[in-house]
């Protein structure tokens, strides 16, 4: 099971700068985006139980790592790593 860490964030922003760990990191960020995606179609059909802050802050998420799994599959890894960054700094903030 795939679980989001703050860990497992971290340890992710550090191996997006190593060529060798593309194709892992790859299969992280998509395990990731299915997370998100499946919290925010839950947060947008329960926005009466989820707050109406909390849809908007998923699809924030879910942009940012559909943005750095394109640069990561284009070869962009210093643009897949800052993308990744802001999405890290936006997980902190919860």
């Amino acid at each position: 099971m795939f679980v989001i860490t703050k860990e497992k964030i971290e340890a992710l922003k550090e191996r997006l700068g190593d060529p060798g760990e593309a194709s892992q990191c790859l299969e992280d960020i998509r395990k990731m985006l299915e997370i998100k995606q499946a919290l925010l179609w839950r947060a947008d059909v329960g926005t009466c139980c989820a707050g109406p802050g909390l849809p908007a802050r998923l699809f924030g998420e879910v942009q940012l790592l559909e943005s750095t799994l394109q640069a990561l599959e284009a070869g962009d890894n210093t643009r897949a790593a800052l993308l990744f960054e802001d999405f890290a700094s936006q997980a902190k903030d919860t």
